[in-house]
């Protein structure tokens, strides 16, 4: 199995990695749209919690800047009092102070978070308080900040005295309105605060277990806190090193928490909150699990559907180049052929007409090559039979007799121009050209018309008509003379009187070359031009004799031959009429070249 997975890979590399490819184009996005959704999803919640605490924060801002204003204005209300002032500077007793200690007392009433109002001699630290009993840490602590010089006009506030039940200090140095003592300080005036009412702003928070707040003062001394799970001297570290107004990641007691500082407008305190991540994100634990659930449902549909597409997009293709291997290797009828339409399987069918048009070229490429070799032997052929056609016994016998005659006759010239004549004959017939010029193919018409009029004397008449831009022109060899042979001794040879042959060449309008053979010879009647025309049509006949000519290369073979170098529409076409004469047409291509030797 693994060896045939590896073997198709690497024979369809192309399939597989379209397959892959398409798999990871789809379900990278659902991968990346879950992250994005968790992560998402876990910065709502933190964003979230962080609100809540900002809101929180915010309120509890407006209510502690109500209270301490509220509590502000009752110390200045209580400690710039003149007759207070004035227990103090007079040292009076208790029981003469009784009276104002009540008056004290009244104060206290309209706060009930106040349990103590007093008033410290900053000399002697001598008591003046009504209220529940301030205790030797909290003179303690009044003296040390006195010395220290942290005392002044305004209001302060420490950090629980003893335990939390005893509750906050706020203090601050008292200046005189007497006369004699105006402005100057006179003492500490002091107001014991409930701490219940911290906590219980921190309890009504609504913030449940995931969050923990913590109130500090500017020494990072703990105020108050919404739980009590951590020890606040692991977080009083957390609260120097880091900086405030930051959200950032900590980790306590084996627990994950965002802390975060806010100050608190009214005071130099500041709110600590310690974000529980665990339980912010528990609802979002489910999450990735989900996720992963999802995922693989959707990868494992997407994974089939992909294969299921790509199956079908790839496997035409695959089956596309084992019909190309088997058709390079030769077997044109490997045809395709699907159990389905696509896009792509529609190529089924230019293939198949493709594999039948090659397979039709091929027969027809083998075919023309069996055409070409017959028709070079049949070039061969005629080359032969024209070559042994001229060379005829009763035709050179005529000549040497005329010659002989001629030297009995002691006309040396004459003889010597008909030897001439008939060496430049055969010279020419004997050459192997298979096409020369006009003009070469006119100069032997001449020499043999020279040789024939030796025997017919100047009865016989030549004549040639060629525009000289013609005489270049490329034609097939030897096929003139055979025309004006037939016209000789076919049409005048019976015929009384002078014997004309003329030539005629001329070009047309369709870049054709006619050249025309007539002669005033005896013709034909009507019906022997008709039976060698349709001879001619039908390409049949080994020569013309049958059509009443005789001797001769034949015209059909004439026409053949210019039809196998020329093709059609190219060839012979002939007009006689009887007792008057007979023209027979050349028409072939115009071409120029060819060869220019004598």
């Amino acid at each position: 199995m693994y060896k045939q997975i590896v073997s198709y890979t690497q024979k369809y590399r192309l399939s597989y990695r379209m397959i892959l490819t398409n798999i990871c184009i789809a379900i990278l996005p659902i991968l990346l749209l879950g992250f994005v959704g968790y992560f998402s999803y876990v910065h709502i919640m933190k964003q979230n919690a962080l609100d809540n605490i900002n809101q929180f924060v915010n309120q509890t801002n407006d209510r502690f800047e109500e209270y301490f204003s509220r509590v502000d204005l009752l110390a200045k209300s209580v400690f710039y009092n003149r007759n207070i002032q004035q227990v103090m500077l007079d040292n009076m007793s208790w029981r003469e102070t009784d009276a104002l200690l009540r008056n004290m007392s009244s104060y206290m009433s309209l706060d009930p978070t106040i349990k103590t109002v007093g008033m410290i001699n900053a000399d002697d630290y001598r008591i003046v308080s009504t209220g529940q009993l301030l205790s030797g840490e909290m003179i303690d602590y009044i003296r040390n900040k006195q010395q220290t010089g942290s005392i002044n006009g305004k209001i302060k506030i420490s950090p629980p005295m003893g335990s939390k039940e005893q509750g906050l200090l706020a203090f601050s140095q008292v200046k005189s309105i007497q006369r004699n003592r105006y402005l100057q300080g006179i003492y500490i005036g002091v107001l014991l605060l409930d701490t219940k009412w911290i906590q219980q702003i921190l309890h009504t928070s609504g913030l449940d277990n995931k969050a923990i707040v913590y109130i500090v003062n500017e020494n990072d001394d703990l105020i108050g806190a919404s739980d009590g799970r951590h020890d606040f001297a692991n977080i009083r570290t957390l609260v120097r090193d880091l900086p405030s107004n930051r959200v950032s990641d900590v980790r306590i007691e084996n627990g994950n928490y965002l802390y975060q500082s806010i100050p608190i407008k009214s005071l130099d305190w500041k709110f600590i909150a310690l974000i529980d991540k665990d339980k912010l994100l528990e609802k979002a634990n489910i999450i990735p699990y989900a996720l992963i659930a999802i995922v693989a449902v959707m990868m494992l549909i997407v994974f089939l559907a992909v294969v299921s597409f790509n199956i079908r997009l790839t496997h035409p293709i695959t089956k596309m180049a084992d019909a190309f291997d088997s058709a390079a290797s030769g077997n044109l009828d490997a045809k395709l052929k699907f159990g389905y339409k696509n896009e792509i399987t529609v190529i089924q069918d230019h293939y198949n007409n493709m594999l039948d048009q090659i397979k039709g070229l091929t027969d027809h490429l083998l075919q023309s090559q069996r055409q070409l070799h017959e028709t070079e032997m049949d070039k061969q052929l005629y080359q032969l039979n024209g070559l042994q056609s001229q060379i005829n016994a009763h035709f050179l016998y005529n000549v040497l007799h005329s010659i002989r005659g001629m030297s009995l006759s002691n006309a040396k010239r004459e003889v010597a121009m008909a030897i001439d004549n008939l060496v430049s004959y055969f010279r020419y017939i004997t050459r192997t050209d298979e096409f020369v010029l006009l003009y070469k193919e006119l100069e032997h018409l001449e020499r043999y018309i020279a040789i024939q009029k030796i025997r017919f004397g100047e009865r016989l008449q030549f004549k040639v008509s060629l525009a000289p831009a013609l005489g270049g022109q490329s034609i097939v060899k030897l096929i003139l003379q055979p025309l004006v042979e037939n016209a000789l001794f076919h049409g005048l040879e019976e015929k009384s009187g002078r014997w004309i042959i003329r030539i005629k060449a001329v070009a047309t309008e369709k870049d054709e070359l006619q050249i025309k053979v007539m002669d005033n010879g005896l013709g034909m009647n009507e019906s022997k031009a008709a039976n060698l025309r349709s001879e001619l049509e039908r390409m049949s006949g080994a020569s013309a004799g049958s059509g009443g000519f005789g001797q001769g290369i034949g015209l059909v073979n004439i026409h053949k031959r210019i039809r196998i170098y020329y093709g059609e529409p190219y060839g012979l076409s002939i007009k006689s009429w009887q007792n008057r004469g007979t023209i027979i047409t050349i028409t072939v291509p115009l071409r120029g070249g060819g060869d220019t030797d004598a």
